[in-house]
């Protein structure tokens, strides 16, 4: 299964211009989504939908058998860390990520806790809500 992040905009009816002024680092129609493997999956904490590589979307198999239709605001929340990734560069966007999520487990925070409060994370979820016009997850 691979589609392109903008035919899931578009069936989801997300506005394309307002995509492109709120991310002007990306275009989902070059960006690729595929069904995660298994075995890229036995990286990933329990829980985990879908991750962005600055290369594509990888979702889990049990959400990408919905339709296209209901994928818009999780592959907007993709979007933006691809975003983020050409705007920090890697090593910029590991700092970041790691270094907030970190920081809240120093802080005593558990893990699903403290993976809320990365500011990366934050971020996205603010994006998701604005483009798909609802409150952030």
């Amino acid at each position: 299964m691979r589609f392109s992040a903008a035919e899931a905009l578009a069936a989801s009816g997300i506005d394309r211009e307002a995509m492109a002024e709120t991310l002007p680092r990306v275009d989902p129609s070059t960006v690729p989504v595929y069904r995660a493997a298994r075995w890229f999956r036995l990286f990933w904490s329990k829980g985990i939908s879908a991750v962005a590589l600055p290369w594509g979307i990888y979702l889990h198999p049990d959400v990408a058998a919905r339709s296209l239709d209901t994928l818009g605001r999780l592959i907007v929340h993709e979007l933006t860390h691809i975003e983020q990734w050409r705007r920090l560069g890697p090593i910029g966007w590991a700092r970041s990520y790691l270094g907030d999520y970190l920081s809240g487990r120093r802080s005593g925070l558990a893990h699903f806790e403290a993976y809320r409060t990365i500011g990366l994370e934050v971020e996205a979820r603010a994006t998701a809500a604005g483009v798909a016009n609802d409150e952030p997850a």
